[in-house]
């Protein structure tokens, strides 16, 4: 089978992201893009007929479909882009990427590489009000800079900055009724209405808002109930040795 060249490679690269896709999908969505040219120019096509038929395959509203995220949307998604990807190959290379909504329940840390837990889910100790309350979800010690990666594929539904409390901050809905929330950042990197897959990064850490120091304030709702984020962390996180993830007990 025949395969493209550098320059064609990255003419198909650069021409799917003027589409406007995020680019976590967008690196996702090369590779079978490429994969059906390939197809096409063994058939004995030129280039530019082959990547015209495949971008046909998809059709100019499937792409738009895939940009038009909001919750509302979201709802007619599958039924929507049913009608618009009326050919086999595209609908199922679309299911096989994307998948039915997708979405996906958080499974990892929102950091990469694991840092110190200063803050767990519960009961303590409240720096700023100086009384115990109710911490609704997990604190990373972080330095300003550090990468945040999404905890799961999903919806960015929310991105906000404000002075005081969560600072610059981002709300991700996932399937199953879950929300994860990324806050006191510094710098964000979606948009509301973008899609994101598991790892991609959404922004960095910082110390915006309501923060006495350097960190990444993360929180995991399902059903509109706040619940302990590492609960939903893999296996391999979840063995980490607990005098490196925690620094202060839950009680």
């Amino acid at each position: 089978m025949k395969t493209l060249t550098k320059t064609q490679y990255l003419y198909i690269t650069n021409d799917l992201k003027a589409k406007g896709l995020s680019k976590g999908f967008r690196t996702e969505l090369l590779d079978h893009v490429c994969c059906m040219v390939e197809i096409q120019l063994s058939e004995g096509k030129d280039f530019s007929l082959a990547y015209k038929e495949v971008l046909n395959t998809f059709g100019h509203e499937g792409f738009e479909e895939l940009k038009q995220t909001s919750p509302v949307v979201k709802k007619h998604r599958r039924h929507t882009i049913s009608q618009i990807l009326a050919s086999g190959i595209a609908a199922s290379i679309f299911m096989l990427v994307f998948g039915a909504d997708a979405q996906e329940p958080p499974t990892i840390s929102p950091l990469d590489h694991y840092k110190r837990i200063t803050s767990n889910f519960g009961e303590r100790y409240n720096p700023l009000k100086k009384k115990r309350d109710f911490h609704r979800g997990i604190d990373f010690a972080a330095e300003i800079g550090t990468s945040v990666q999404a905890t799961a594929a999903g919806t960015v539904v929310s991105v906000s900055n404000s002075l005081g409390g969560y600072g610059m901050k981002i709300e991700i809905e996932h399937s199953e009724g879950f929300i994860t929330k990324y806050a006191h950042l510094s710098e964000i990197k979606v948009k509301e209405g973008d899609l994101v897959t598991l790892g991609q990064e959404i922004g960095l850490s910082g110390n915006t808002g309501a923060s006495t120091a350097p960190h990444l304030h993360y929180e995991v709702v399902r059903d509109g109930e706040y619940v302990d984020p590492l609960n939903y962390f893999t296996a391999r996180d979840k063995n980490m040795d607990e005098q490196v993830l925690y620094d202060n007990p839950k009680n």
